[in-house]
């Protein structure tokens, strides 16, 4: 849970960023969306896809209002032979848990209409599948590698569930408008990305890349 002080300055955050996002028109946002998917394809799935010798697993959303959508993206790695995973909230609230996707109508309006994983459509992800990247959606994003999220928690969550079996890729997906250069607020149970991808190309933290 965020303390008093950093729940404050997260919620001030969020509010001025999604001024900044909603503020792009729609059209935009889609020619962004595509760029931002041919590069991640390009610069890190591609040569994960030929490093490992198979097709990957990769966990995406499906986007909600005007977040960056990696829909196209999603749509040619199933044409690849990949395996995509998307989130889904638990039946107790209590956070996520992933569903391969197939089709876009194995999505359907989920709580507060969020884009979910039908339970009636998909399978439930086996445990012991090999997750190889997640894309992270977020409000906004910083040079550093930090992350400011929805204040749910629950990739936060889902990254401490899947962090022990190693070897994930946990990249955000944004808009170059939602990174910003100053110091975003955190808490140490905050997700660590690996790297952020936006329009403008494809950055990795801390000597992580696929």
């Amino acid at each position: 849970m965020e303390n008093r002080d950093a729940g404050a300055l997260k919620a001030e955050w969020r509010k001025r960023m999604a001024d900044v996002r909603d503020g792009l028109p729609a059209q935009e946002r889609e020619r962004l969306s595509r760029k931002l998917c041919e590069q991640l394809e390009n610069e890190a799935l591609g040569p994960l896809r030929r490093r490992l010798g198979r097709p990957l697993n990769l966990c995406a959303y499906a986007p909600y209002r005007s977040e960056a959508s990696p829909l196209p993206l999603v749509f040619a790695c199933l044409g690849r032979g990949d395996r995509v995973f998307a989130p889904r909230m638990k039946p107790d609230g209590e956070g996520l848990e992933l569903r391969e996707i197939g089709d876009p109508s194995d999505w359907s309006p989920g709580r507060w209409g969020v884009p979910e994983p039908d339970p009636g459509r998909t399978s439930l992800m086996e445990a012991a599948t090999p997750l190889d990247v997640v894309l992270v959606p977020g409000m906004a994003y910083n040079a550093a590698g930090g992350r400011l999220g929805y204040g749910g928690g629950f990739y936060d969550r889902l990254y401490a569930e899947r962090r022990p079996q190693g070897g994930t890729l946990w990249i955000g997906f944004a808009f170059s408008a939602q990174v910003v250069q100053d110091a975003l607020p955190s808490e140490a149970h905050d997700l660590k990305l690996d790297g952020l991808a936006t329009d403008k190309g494809l950055t990795w933290f801390a000597g992580r890349e696929a």
